[in-house]
């Protein structure tokens, strides 16, 4: 699992400061053009540049460039030509980044034709490196004109979550496994069959196969070979009905999603929807994937949003995140001082109760009480920067879930707790996992947490100094698998104690925190499920 690495960290900083110049300058030229002028304008150049493109090249070039950017010892082909700068930067992403190639692939589908104009091609590093800067500058002169660059905090943020996916949920087999595990419950594969027409296993086994194929080639023929057990054609159709479209109808579909407005490089994107391309009909029909990392979301984090409407989902994902979590737990709590406890009810008076989700006990010592929440921040709240009503919404959303533990001490030091004796000597910990990663960092979102913790304590009135006697953590369960292991090594009050409780390391995220605290430890942990994922995709996916 790639980390947040310390050269990466370098990279973001070196990232936020050209940022930051390209926006001082945007912000410098806004007495020279009317509002917004100049952005029709920056935007009129990067769809002539894609005009004079022939998409299925282009493709080509994003797929080879994409790759090279995810996946460990690719090569790009020897007729795409490469920059001596590009090769050399450290990391690559300081000069041509994955979220540049999405954006660079979204203009492409509206606006290149089926042959290029004057041979110009992406393949041309100088043609490409054009269009990347025209974005960077109509990226640049959005946010000084429509924000203001009095944003910052807020910026970064978005930055952050636009960003930082590519490195966590780059390809990789942990997470495969994950939402194979996630998802395939009886609940949410009955659900999956009804929206899809898919069962779980249909839709991962198919998706690990065309991955596995456009890993190696950005174009396949959609009749393939069914070769998997028990898989149809039927179920291919069924397949590409639910992560693709044909050209036209994803142009049409982007097009309508554009905007030259504040989330213009942050929404989401029918892109993300529909990785797979449909770029020709009838017998020798051929399908497109420029960037398999996208095919790769689609199929794991992104079949929430193929379900989430359904009635009981959100339930059944709940209960399915909270026994994943406890899996979790037991495979990584190997030690002997440790104990793991699962949810249990109690009364009072008349009235039925549930424990937290999960108990960590370390001896009469320390305890961790972790309550798990499938919430993920929302992609109004990732983009918007004039209007935060989402992003407060979400907040206050975790804070709830924040105080949900803290009132349910009250009746674990009322000795209420069936599993659990309560212990006057014994130090609390609150911990909430979530499925996806809020990237709580930094100034704006962990100070907005803390402030509407604080706002919902007083109401409660729960002790403000709670805060303070049990400090609370998020992380996602991403970073959990990984703290557990550390954990069991070392103890439950070394390692959270280490960050919540040092001024420094406070607001970092738990990934960065056990990476330069315990690099050891990280480096060296068992990986989780290892074997369930070689059993069920090892032959699909290399």
């Amino acid at each position: 699992m790639k980390r947040l690495t310390l050269r990466y960290k370098k990279w973001l900083m070196h990232r936020q400061r050209y940022a930051s110049r390209q926006r001082r300058a945007a912000a410098a030229r806004l007495s020279h053009a009317p509002s917004t002028q100049r952005i029709v304008q920056l935007y009129a150049t990067v769809q002539k540049l894609a005009r004079q493109l022939a998409y299925r090249d282009a493709f080509y070039v994003i797929w080879a460039y994409s790759q090279y950017l995810q996946t460990q010892g690719f090569h790009i082909p020897n007729d795409i030509e490469v920059a001596t700068q590009f090769k050399t930067a450290v990391p690559p992403q300081a000069l041509l980044a994955e979220w540049t190639l999405e954006q660079i692939a979204r203009e492409v589908i509206q606006y290149a034709n089926e042959t290029s104009q004057g041979g110009r091609s992406l393949r041309q590093w100088a043609t490409l490196a054009q269009i990347a800067n025209a974005l960077r500058d109509l990226e640049g002169e959005i946010y000084a004109r429509l924000v203001g660059g009095k944003k910052i905090h807020l910026e970064l943020m978005r930055i952050s979550h636009r960003q930082f996916i590519w490195q966590q949920q780059s390809l990789n087999w942990r997470w495969i496994i994950r939402y194979y595990k996630l998802f395939n419950t009886p609940p949410i594969d009955a659900l999956s069959q009804k929206t899809t027409g898919l069962t779980i296993d249909h839709i991962h086994l198919i998706g690990m196969s065309y991955l596995g194929m456009f890993l190696k080639s950005p174009f396949a023929m959609r009749q393939i070979k069914v070769e998997i057990p028990g898989l149809t054609e039927g179920h291919i159709d069924r397949f590409l009905r639910f992560t693709s479209l044909d050209l036209a109808d994803l142009r049409k579909r982007l097009r309508a999603e554009h905007a030259l407005d504040e989330g213009f490089v942050y929404r989401y994107s029918s892109l993300r929807e529909f990785p797979l391309i449909r770029i020709s009909q009838g017998a020798s029909a051929e399908i497109a994937c420029p960037i398999p990392t996208l095919l790769f979301w689609r199929v794991t984090t992104g079949l929430y949003y193929a379900l989430k409407d359904e009635k009981g989902f959100p339930t059944a994902l709940g209960q399915s995140f909270q026994d994943y979590v406890g899996e979790v737990l037991r495979h990584r709590i190997t030690n002997k001082a440790m104990r793991v406890l699962g949810e249990a009810e109690y009364q009072v008076g008349r009235h039925r109760k549930d424990t937290v989700d999960w108990i960590l006990q370390q001896g009469d010592e320390v305890a961790l009480f972790v309550e798990c929440k499938t919430k993920r921040l929302t992609w109004a709240s990732k983009a918007g920067l004039a209007d935060l009503t989402a992003l407060e919404q979400d907040i206050r959303k975790l804070a709830g879930a924040v105080i949900q533990v803290y009132r349910t001490i009250i009746d674990y030091r009322a000795n209420r707790y069936t599993q659990l004796p309560f212990s006057a000597g014994r130090r609390i910990y609150p911990v909430i996992v979530t499925l996806e990663d809020w990237y709580f960092f930094g100034h704006e979102l962990p100070v907005r947490l803390e402030t509407a913790v604080k706002e919902v304590m007083i109401r409660a009135d729960l002790p403000i100094d709670w805060l303070e006697e049990m400090p609370y953590s998020v992380m996602s369960v991403d970073e959990f698998e990984t703290a557990t292991g550390v954990i069991n090594t070392i103890g439950i009050h070394p390692f959270i104690s280490g960050k919540v409780l040092d001024p420094q390391r406070r607001h970092w995220s738990y990934g960065p925190y056990g990476n330069d605290r315990y690099p050891n430890e990280v480096r060296n942990l068992p990986p989780l499920f290892e074997g369930e994922y070689e059993a069920m995709f090892a032959g699909l996916v290399p």
